[in-house]
């Protein structure tokens, strides 16, 4: 890896093409490389469908 991540879990990697990498635990899963041009759009649909599930659950 090429980058670095920050104090939240972020990876900062604006060399690294990949917009989903490892964290530095293999263990712990994914992040999302927030240096990558497209990962605003993967965070707002993330946060969007999260939002929409909270929401669906208080209609019922």
């Amino acid at each position: 890896m090429n980058g670095w991540y920050d104090g939240f879990g972020f990876y900062h990697g604006p060399n690294d093409p990949r917009l989903i990498v490892p964290k530095c635990i293999p263990i712990m899963g994914w992040t999302i490389n927030v240096s990558h041009p497209k990962a605003p759009l993967l965070i707002l649909l993330t946060c969007g469908a999260i939002g929409l599930g909270i929401v669906a659950q208080v209609m019922v």
